[in-house]
Parts: C-alpha cells; structure tokens; sequence
C-alpha cells in the first residue's frame, strides 16, 4: 500500500462545534488519529457555511478553530497539517461575498468548494459557477454524485468541467455498500473523466469517518492505484500549491 503521509482530504468537517461535525475537541483529535493511520498527512477543514443559519461562521471563527485544533495535534505529536476553509451553500450573495473575500477558499487558494442543493434544479448555482469562472476563481464541486438534479441529468455538468470546474466526489460513494444512486453518478462522472478529487467528506468517528486503509485497498482495487494517486493526492496537492 502507498506510503504514510501522502494523501490529502479536501473536505472534511473536523472542526468541533461549529456545524454537523465532531462535536468535541477530543472528537476531531481522534479523526485526526485515524487520518494519520491510514495515511494523510493534509486535510483541509471545511465547515459548512449557510447562509441564514447557525452554520455559518464568518472565516476568523474558522481560522481560530483551525489554529486551536492544530495546536493540540502537534502537542500531541499528531503528524496532521490542517487548512482552513469552507464547505458553501449557494445563496443569492454569493458572488458578492467571494468578490469582497468574505468566503474562505481551499487552504488560501483561489478555489472554493461550493455544495449543491439536495432539492430541485440547481440552475442557479450553475450559473453562479460559470460566472466565477469567468471572474478567475477556481471552484471545487462538491459531492456532485449525492445530488439529485446531477443523478437524473450528469451532462449539464460536463460543459462547465471544459471551462475548468473541478468535480469532488465522496470516497464512501464508491464503496462496497454505497448507495445505488451515488455509486452509479460517480462511476459515470469517472467514466467521463470529469472527477479531479477524491474526499471523504468526513464528519465524525462512527457514522461518516475519516477512511481507513481498508477503504483505501477497497478503491486501490475498484480504480486502480494511478487513479486512486491522481484523485487524492496529486491533484489536492497541485491545487493546494497554486498550480
């Protein structure tokens, strides 16, 4: 199996107390740990920002929260490097708010993660993305194969892949008891080459964790080692140093 150290998770709720995340300090200590054992050495903590509701902090509490958590890690000797950033809702603003830099980017890059809806079209947020990318700003899709407007209708997405959308799926979407719908949409999106980054979206110890190195053997052997490298750690890394 690859090396320790070499993976990095894009998106992730490790952050205690700030959203549907770990919900405690020694919570995302203990992500932290397992992280580390099956061979990440970089995450970006991405917490969800809504508009409108308790999940929105503004980027300082973010920052704070990510200086807190890796103070205790590297007193811990957890070998761990957390980056801020955010998980973003689309909402009627959002064009403004990256504009005024009210929105936190991937680790201080020029790509934000934006989440798409659950419910009815997503129209608006494709258009929102378009414009970004035109303005010059990366985005990051995230979990495109969970949604169902993309799960009925995949190649509304692909135009927007040509102009430079990065597409984030969730680990667990490809694993052996993945729900149908997503596994099916992910798959599609990997035979489309339209995926650039592997997550795991994590949120806690139980429910939705950090991977293990049996997840990683499971996906090593579903997309094969070069891809597996490509989609969590090659590309996360070139997108954390600007290139």
């Amino acid at each position: 199996m690859i090396e320790s150290a070499f993976f990095i998770d894009l998106h992730c709720h490790i952050l205690p107390n700030i959203d549907d995340g770990a919900k405690s300090m020694d919570v995302s200590v203990a992500m932290a740990r397992r992280y580390v054992e099956a061979g990440f050495g970089k995450v970006v903590a991405t917490p969800h920002f809504i508009k409108g509701t308790a999940w929105a902090s503004p980027p300082d509490t973010v920052v704070a929260l990510v200086e807190q958590l890796q103070h205790r890690l590297d007193s811990e000797n957890i070998a761990l490097q957390v980056y801020v950033g955010m998980e973003i809702a689309d909402h009627p603003h959002l064009l403004d708010r990256v504009g005024q830099g009210s929105l936190l980017s991937l680790a201080g890059s020029k790509a934000y993660l934006l989440e798409p809806s659950f419910q009815g079209s997503q129209h608006k947020l494709l258009i929102n993305i378009k414009t970004l990318l035109e303005r010059g700003y990366k985005v990051v899709l995230a979990h495109a194969e969970r949604c169902p407007a993309f799960q009925k209708n995949m190649a509304q997405l692909l135009p927007l892949v040509d102009q430079g959308l990065h597409i984030q799926i969730n680990a667990s979407s490809l694993l052996e008891d993945a729900d149908t719908l997503c596994k099916k949409t992910a798959m599609s999106l990997l035979e489309s080459d339209s995926v650039h980054y592997l997550a795991s979206d994590a949120h806690d110890l139980k429910h939705r964790s950090p991977p293990s190195r049996g997840d990683l053997e499971w996906l090593e052997m579903q997309l094969g080692r070069e891809s597996l490298i490509r989609l969590w750690a090659t590309n996360p890394a070139k997108l954390l140093t600007g290139e």
